[in-house]
């Protein structure tokens, strides 16, 4: 099973026979990926999850989702199984802010569920399409702290005011770093209503964050799952607890939590497979080396080599590929030497460290024959 047959099977239990549990908020957190903004511009009240289905059906075919949708564009069919039963029957969506700004790399969204049970739960957004969100991402590991992630600690001290009694907060991806740190920065009088605190396979921070008294005062409420092979999950650190579930999926698409296996009312245990541990090790060996005026450097010229395609998503740089693929080819060839370098090494230092990450495996595995 998974989430979509989760709900089916599960959707004639309410919440309060069979309370809230982390398949539930892996559900909650990928609703929030749809464009709240688009459905309900005006951003005004809080709505129930028969009207907002209601209003996506008049804008997009659910059909053609079902048949076509990828990846977290298939998250409005999960609320369409929630309005169908009686599990999330009375549940109310409301406070959704969405906010882009390429200029200041930012990527940011947010919504809030109110459910039948009085169970209150924020959810982040994880990383969109758009190139600049991606940017965002990258830029994490060269900055403490990411336009988005100051506008989650924003939204959750504004929204807080307005939530009655105490609070989960979780995202997927990005969302889940963006409700760790909201939840380690909040005002205390907030955090101290914060009951769980979900980062369902997103990345962790760097250790000037970690070491925090803000955030060691959290990090007994972090709970991250994963999947057996987990890339974006296993960058930078978080220290809070792991769970790890299968996905019928492979490699890197395991990050769709659409593909995560489910038995009853709980996620199949697995562990972290080999690919995860390479990434994790070789990865943070590079990252150790490489200082943050450099890391910024990389981030900042990889992006503007994609940036010179024009196009705004990855999905308008993948209907174009190979056209996009020789201007970025072009770009290359007209930067300074000084970059090229500096690319080239990152990228031979990445691969160095791999490879002693393999090594060393090797050695562990034949120390233990």
């Amino acid at each position: 099973m998974e989430l979509l047959d989760y709900l089916k099977w599960r959707n004639d239990i309410s919440l309060s026979v069979s309370p809230f549990n982390d398949i539930d908020n892996v559900i909650l957190s990928y609703i929030s990926y749809m464009d709240f903004d688009e459905l309900f511009p005006d951003n005004e009240g809080i709505y129930g999850i028969e009207e907002v289905l209601k209003t996506f059906c008049e804008k997009h075919s659910l059909d053609e989702i079902r048949e076509k949708g990828q990846f977290t564009e298939r998250a409005p069919l999960l609320l369409e199984q929630m309005v169908e039963g009686e599990r999330f029957r009375e549940t109310r969506i409301g406070y959704h802010r969405d906010i882009f700004d390429k200029e200041k790399v930012k990527q940011f969204s947010a919504v809030t569920f109110f459910l039948p049970n009085g169970t209150n739960y924020i959810a982040f957004r994880g990383t969109d399409s758009t190139i600049t969100g991606w940017k965002e991402d990258f830029m994490m590991s060269c900055m403490s702290e990411t336009e988005g992630a100051k506008e989650a600690l924003y939204y959750l001290n504004d929204i807080s005011k307005l939530i009655k009694g105490d609070f989960m907060l979780g995202g997927h991806s990005k969302g889940g770093n963006f409700a760790m740190y909201a939840a380690a920065f909040c005002n205390d009088e907030v955090k101290k209503r914060i009951t769980k605190i979900y980062n369902n396979d997103g990345p962790g921070f760097r250790e000037e964050i970690i070491n925090t008294e803000e955030y060691k005062q959290i990090v007994n409420k972090i709970y991250s799952i994963v999947p057996q092979t987990s890339i974006i999950g296993q960058l930078l650190s978080n220290n809070g607890k792991q769970r790890v579930v299968r996905s019928s999926a492979n490699g890197i698409f395991q990050h769709d939590a659409m593909t995560w296996e489910v038995m009853r009312d709980k996620f199949v245990e697995s562990e972290l497979d080999g690919l995860s541990n390479f990434v994790r090790i070789s990865l943070g060996s590079w990252l150790e080396k490489t200082d943050d005026e450099t890391r910024e450097s990389l981030v900042t010229t990889v992006f503007a080599l994609i940036e010179e395609t024009e196009a705004n998503t990855f999905k308008d740089f993948g209907v174009n590929l190979f056209k996009n693929a020789g201007i970025i080819i072009k770009s290359l060839a007209k930067l300074p030497k000084e970059k090229r370098d500096e690319l080239i090494s990152a990228f031979s230092g990445v691969l160095q460290a791999g490879g002693e990450t393999v090594i060393d495996n090797i050695s562990i595995s034949k120390n233990k024959e």
